[in-house]
């Protein structure tokens, strides 16, 4: 019996072969059957006058009627429209006559028709038929009061009080079935919207993955050739394919993008990053927009920006890219400004939030006021017809948005049509480094020539040797040991390398060598560099295994973590890659003796001699004079990291392309249960590369760690084919250029 009538309600009410009217109305049909057999019953046991027993069952019959017209000729809507009649105009103003009136429960059953209107009727006919019955239903009550007799009354004060009660509980019943219903079909047609959801997100994945690959080949082999010498109309061929090949793989970037946002697997990635060279790198990206256009460009830079803040840098430079994009695209001639500015800095210090804003203003063709309300609807492109010969999707500034918001800040619009638009954005983001801009770098900014800045500041550093000093560098990622050891070089202290947390404890614990401070990696497999830390400290028993200096290097530069470190038994944090400046302080703070330096080595401490000063410029001078020498890496500023020796930096190049291909081995399969390991792995290949200056390597790396960390192996398993090849490409660019060198 239980089970046919599960089989019922799982067939007449949650099937969704009926239409959701139809299973409303079947509900409701239910009910009322209920209802009136449990009513006849009563009115049966009291001795009411038959035609309360009639009325009811009338009723049941009724409803049985429609039940079959409904279900089986499929006539939901006249089905619909007849209960309502039936039940709202005829059989309930019926029974508040025949059922004690106004001194009934009648007034709970006339409410449980206004609600049944709603249920089963829709658009203006539900409007007419709610209005007509509460005219009805204030009729009835007119009508009692005008003429008692037309009432027929019950006959005790107990008849009154069961007619209460029964209607508290039926109406109670009806309402309470028709809400959790409602609740249930919510919560189904959720469920499938999100399967949904995940489904066309999935899709979208996979699409992008099957494209971008043979999409990066392309790109990647169009480069090269633009490398060669080619006659002029080849070339312009190779620019054209080139740039239609980035417009499509934006397109696709964009599709995803949006995609992550709708299924809630959108992760933003904050980084430590210079405010300078994320305005200098997007502007001068966007200078190709203007093509032969009569515009004007200008840049302002507020010189109180912090030097450096911590943010998602790659979606600060996507959403000011897409703006100014679309700045430069719908301005046929005119003016195009940028302004940077910051908020909220009325005392700048490390770990206070300021508003980063920037303001996108042109004299264009302007947005209409009926337009701006659906401007930031993905999908959607406003003044198609005038915008034809734009290209476009119409998921930029929805992106915008939604990474607005993410971020905790807002963009706002304001146009006039026919004369230009401005676009606001702001950002909270966190202090690293109170120290502002200024006005020589906010002023060449403006300029455009910001680019060699940062070599000519590291040009002034003055550096001590520690030519008296051992470390020891634990990392297990070969380049980034490469890297660590060309950095510290110039400061001529002897530098042994390990692989693992383990070979660091047994160091440690044998003391054959006395180190003056260890660089520990955070992020190992195994016995990562908290647990060797722990082990140095509490379990090997010695002042020195106490006491030993240990910095730690990590590529998750989170605000806080220095603290968490400092917990954890080490003294100080430096983030990858590594930075020079910081790598100085932490040095001169933990490992450079100065009483040693008096007593034994008279000259060590001195700054670099006039030699080695007078090499630098010319060093840097190579680097400045080859920028472009390698596709993906900032050739200047891996120069300039490595103390402005560019033998260092070749050599660094040689082990990343030497090693890196091991890297990429590991992790060309990924499943559920290797995520972890892929996780290391692939933290290991971002501070690699962040480590050579390749930071569009870094950053893809870090958006597959960050992805693998969530758990997220459909977004891991759609990136990781394009980006092991963009790795394998970048890899033999480098090759490619080490080979070009006089040896």
């Amino acid at each position: 019996m239980i089970r046919r009538v599960k089989n019922f309600i799982q067939r007449y009410i949650f099937s969704e072969e009926i239409p959701l009217r139809g299973r409303t109305l079947n509900l409701v049909i239910l009910a009322g059957t209920l209802a009136s057999g449990t009513n006849a019953m009563i009115r049966f046991f009291e001795g009411s006058g038959p035609l309360s027993l009639l009325i009811n069952i009338c009723i049941i019959v009724s409803a049985s009627s429609l039940f079959v017209m409904a279900n089986k000729f499929k006539m939901y809507e006249s089905a619909c429209w007849i209960a309502v009649i039936m039940i709202c105009d005829i059989l309930l103003p019926l029974f508040f006559f025949t059922n004690g009136g106004i001194e009934s429960g009648m007034p709970g059953f006339l409410v449980m028709s206004i609600v049944l209107i709603f249920l089963v009727l829709e658009g203006k006919g539900c409007i007419f038929m709610a209005i007509f019955n509460m005219i009805e239903i204030a009729g009835c009550y007119l009508l009692s009061r005008r003429f008692p007799g037309l009432v027929i009354r019950f006959s005790s004060e107990i008849q009154r009080l069961l007619d209460h009660i029964q209607t508290i509980y039926i109406t109670g019943i009806f309402i309470g079935l028709v809400i959790k219903f409602q609740i249930v079909i919510y919560n189904r047609e959720k469920t499938k919207a999100e399967a949904a959801s995940r489904a066309k997100a999935e899709f979208l994945a996979n699409v992008s993955h099957e494209i971008r690959t043979p999409l990066n080949a392309i790109i990647g082999l169009g480069e090269l050739e633009l490398r060669k010498n080619l006659d002029e109309g080849t070339r312009k061929n190779q620019e054209k394919i080139n740039e239609s090949g980035k417009i499509l793989l934006s397109i696709i970037n964009d599709l995803l993008d949006v995609s992550k946002i709708e299924s809630g697997r959108f992760e933003l990635i904050p980084v430590e990053y210079s405010a300078a060279s994320a305005i200098n790198d997007t502007v001068n990206l966007n200078m190709i927009h203007i093509g032969k256009k009569p515009i004007q460009f200008s840049l302002s830079v507020d010189e109180r920006i912090p030097s450096v803040l911590y943010g998602d840098e790659l979606r600060i430079r996507q959403m000011l890219n897409n703006l100014l994009s679309n700045a430069f695209k719908y301005t046929k001639e005119g003016t195009v400004n940028l302004a940077v500015t910051v908020e909220n800095l009325a005392a700048p210090a490390a770990g206070e939030t300021v508003w980063f804003t920037f303001v996108i203003r042109d004299s264009g063709i302007g947005i209409r006021k009926e337009d701006i309300g659906r401007l930031f609807t993905a999908y959607n492109q406003v003044d198609v017809r005038n915008n034809r010969a734009i290209q476009g999707t119409g998921l930029g500034l929805s992106i915008c948005k939604n990474l607005s918001t993410l971020m905790g800040g807002s963009i706002s619009v304001e146009s006039e049509y026919g004369k230009g638009s401005a676009f606001t954005v702001r950002i909270p983001q966190v202090i690293v480094n109170p120290q502002p801009l200024g006005s020589l770098a906010a002023r060449n900014l403006e300029k455009f020539g910001y680019n060699n800045i940062a070599i000519r500041e590291r040009r002034k550093q003055l550096r001590f040797q520690l030519s008296y000093a051992r470390v020891l560098v634990v990392d297990d990622v070969p380049i980034n040991l490469d890297v660590a050891a060309g950095m510290l070089q110039p400061y001529g202290p002897t530098v042994d390398c390990v692989e693992s947390g383990a070979e660091a404890v047994r160091l440690i614990r044998d003391h054959r060598e006395h180190y003056d401070a260890i660089f520990m990696d955070h992020m190992m497999p195994g016995m990562d560099g908290i647990e060797t830390v722990r082990i140095i400290r509490n379990e090997i028993d010695s002042e020195y295994a106490r006491t030993i200096p240990v910095i730690a290097l990590t590529a998750n530069a989170l605000v806080g973590n220095d603290k968490i470190f400092l917990e954890k038994g080490f003294q100080d944090f430096l983030t990858k890659p590594i930075d020079s400046i910081k790598l100085d302080a932490a040095l001169n703070k933990w490992v450079r003796n100065r009483e040693l330096e008096k007593q034994n080595q008279p000259t060590a401490g001195e700054p670099l001699g006039a030699e080695s000063a007078a090499a630098e410029p010319e060093a840097a001078e190579s680097a400045a004079a080859e920028p472009e020498a390698i596709l993906g890496v900032d050739f200047a500023a891996g120069v300039a990291r490595m103390g402005n020796r560019e033998d260092a930096y070749l050599k660094i190049l040689a082990s990343y392309a030497s090693k890196l291909p091991a890297l990429l081995d590991k992790i060309r399969q990924v499943e559920a249960g290797t995520l972890g390991d892929y996780a290391i792995t692939i933290h290991g290949i971002k501070g690699a590369s962040y480590g050579i200056c390749a930071d569009e390597t870094g950053k893809a790396a870090a958006a597959l760690e960050a992805a693998a960390k969530q758990g997220d192996l459909a977004s891991v398993q759609a990136d990781n084919g394009s980006f092991i090849l963009a790795a394998e490409q970048l890899t033999a660019a480098i090759t490619r250029f080490l080979d070009s060198r006089p040896s």
